[in-house]
């Protein structure tokens, strides 16, 4: 449980935007300056539609929705008042996570293995059900893909257009 506490900030964008922004910034400027935008664009979109969908969805949580079945589900600390489906968390670390690794690729297995760990986080600690961090996942790291190949789309049209 205590490792699935500290894992799960993993997935929190405050706490990404403090990590991986100066990092990227300080080793790889040429890249921050190329693909920051995108990278933090995927994230908010892919955000904002999560957030519409917990609305839409409105699925309980498992402590609730357990409740009913005389199931207790331990949560450390409080249980999230918002909704379940799908999982912000697992949403921002996938996004992130896509996104370098499209940038990054010999680092894509880390990146991958600290989003799914940020996932399983979410699950282990009682807040969300599998499918609500596969969606999340999804909506992440689709938008991710999107923004880089947009990015890259744009590069080669600018290369072509200047005559190289």
């Amino acid at each position: 449980t205590e490792f699935f506490s500290l894992v799960t900030y993993l997935g929190n964008g405050f706490v990404l935007a403090l990590t991986v922004l100066p990092a990227l910034f300080l080793f790889d400027r040429r890249g921050f300056r190329r693909h920051v935008l995108a990278m933090v664009l995927a994230a908010a979109f892919s955000g904002l539609l999560v957030t519409a969908m917990k609305v839409a969805v409105g699925r309980e949580r498992p402590p609730a929705y357990f409740e009913r079945a005389e199931v207790a589900i331990h949560v450390p600390g409080t249980v999230p008042v918002d909704r379940s489906f799908p999982s912000g968390h697992s949403q921002v670390a996938f996004a992130i996570a896509v996104y370098l690794s499209c940038m990054y690729r010999s680092f894509a297995p880390v990146f991958l293995l600290a989003a799914a760990a940020v996932g399983l986080s979410r699950i282990a600690l009682g807040v969300h059900f599998p499918f609500d961090v596969l969606a999340g996942a999804v909506f992440g790291g689709g938008f991710s893909l999107l923004g880089y190949f947009l990015v890259i789309k744009r590069q080669k049209l600018a290369h072509l257009g200047a005559g190289d």
